[in-house]
């Protein structure tokens, strides 16, 4: 596959060539007739522009249907780490160019009021969290899924609603469906290689985070007079029943992908005010949250070092769920905002979110405390010259209660915490609107709760430090 995946590569690249200064044809573009930076700042993709985030809201149908609804995406490159690994035991890329991911994306306009953005994945050598040295090899999975019902009313001036976007959407992760770069599914870093997860910043992730709640989800949102957006979605699991292809490949036989199990609909819920555009300039703050009851699998229960609970009987199949162990409940709050400057030449874009969260596991199922808090904050600011040459800078933080969840120092045996900060520079170079070649480091400050020795082993936060040297395509 690997050997596929480098003539593809090849392929792809003279084909790009030979686009020369031609538009970018992803699927949207080819709808739209528009070039990339229209809806992406200053090309910066997946970063959108207020026309970005409108196509986005009218349901993916601007400009007309075509003829092959089809765009496809590579990302391939080196990374290496300082002390080779992450510090969880897994053999990490060294420098080697390797294939990371292969997208196949597939919708937009279906029919006037209804369309999709689904994109499919084929991860190559993924590294799987947890799961020591055992990689998620070659899975092909349902990435990002929106499927939106849009319908758009613009009145006369009298009116005191003189514009509003309204629809429904069924995705597949809370937050997908937001449309400023600051809520958890579409912030920066925008990519991570497969081979070393350090590459995507902090180890420890609230569950309003990206790929967290890969889940069934459906919801309504509103868009006022291009200033006020609501939003309300419900997930609950996605077991075998209709909706089971939003989370392929998760299933109960798949010990790298197991399904995460829900107990009855969970509520999130997004609010953001939008400015007016002055001079290039537009701002946004809004609010999110997320209320989630999660069981665990009977193998993770008894995999886990932490859990104190009764004895669990399970039925089912290895990862079914471990009903009988009651949930673990997370309470995720936060506020955002998004800064964005757009005046050809010139792109800056700027991102912030904090976000608190409150875990009850009164049965001890995933956590030794039956209650951890976190508080987190991530941001970034970036500069796009002509949409060709760009740098970004971001800044993460984590700080959290102590629990053996997050392991224990070998030497004073006491729990670890969540508490570790990372910098992520980065740098870019864009000679067409749809090939990007970056560099991207991140820079450990502190990692699970120190800077220096912080698991009693003599390992420093440094020596988890990544850098990624990657090409991202797409067509």
């Amino acid at each position: 596959m690997k050997k596929f995946l480098f003539t593809f590569l090849i392929g792809f690249i003279l084909l790009c060539l030979n686009l020369g200064s031609a538009q970018a044809l992803p699927l949207f573009s080819r709808q739209t007739g528009q070039n990339c930076v229209a809806c992406h700042a200053g090309g910066q993709y997946p970063e959108l522009t207020p026309y970005g985030r409108y196509f986005k809201l009218t349901g993916y149908t601007i400009g007309e249907r075509t003829t092959i609804p089809v765009s496809v995406q590579f990302v391939g490159g080196a990374a290496t780490s300082t002390n080779g690994n992450n510090g969880t035991g897994q053999v990490h890329q060294s420098g080697k160019l390797e294939p990371n991911y292969l997208f196949l994306d597939v919708g937009g306009k279906i029919f006037d009021n209804f369309g999709a953005f689904s994109q499919w994945y084929y991860a190559s050598d993924e590294q799987v969290s947890g799961k020591g040295s055992v990689p998620n090899q070659n899975s092909f999975a349902a990435d990002v899924q929106d499927w939106r019902y849009a319908d758009h009313y613009v009145g006369n001036s009298a009116d005191p609603v003189k514009d509003i976007i309204w629809g429904a959407s069924l995705n597949n992760y809370a937050g997908v469906t937001d449309v400023w770069n600051s809520s958890p599914m579409w912030m920066y870093p925008y990519m991570g290689s497969t081979r070393n997860s350090s590459t995507y910043g902090l180890p420890f992730s609230t569950r309003l985070s990206a790929y967290s709640i890969h889940n069934p989800g459906y919801g309504v949102y509103a868009y006022i007079n291009k200033n006020f957006y609501a939003e309300a979605d419900l997930y609950q699991s996605g077991g075998s029943g209709a909706f089971s292809w939003l989370t392929y490949p998760a299933s109960n036989s798949n010990p790298n992908n197991s399904p995460v199990y829900l107990q009855g609909v969970n509520p999130y819920v997004r609010l953001a005010y939008q400015s007016d555009e002055h001079a290039g300039h537009n701002w946004m703050i809004g609010l999110l949250g997320a209320n989630i009851n999660q069981y665990s699998s009977c193998n993770t229960v008894s995999a886990s070092a932490s859990y104190r609970g009764a004895a669990l009987t399970c039925n089912g199949p290895v990862n079914s769920p471990a009903l009988s162990a009651g949930t673990v409940k997370f309470q995720d709050r936060a506020i955002d905002g998004q800064y964005q400057y757009l005046v050809d030449p010139h792109t800056v874009t700027a991102q912030a979110r904090y976000t608190k969260e409150n875990i009850s596991d009164p049965t001890g199922i995933l956590y030794s405390n039956p209650n951890n808090t976190t508080n987190s904050f991530m941001s970034k600011v970036s500069y796009v010259y002509d949409a060709t040459y760009g740098a970004a800078v971001a800044f993460q933080n984590i700080t959290g209660t102590s629990d053996t969840y997050y392991g224990t120092n070998a030497v004073s045996g006491a729990a670890l915490n969540p508490n570790s900060t990372a910098w992520i520079p980065s740098i870019w170079y864009q000679p067409l609107q749809n090939l990007r070649l970056t560099y991207q480091y991140t820079a450990f400050t502190k990692f699970n709760g120190g800077t220096i020795n912080y698991n009693g082993l003599g390992t420093n936060a440094s020596a988890n430090n990544a850098s990624w040297l990657y090409l991202w395509l797409a067509m």
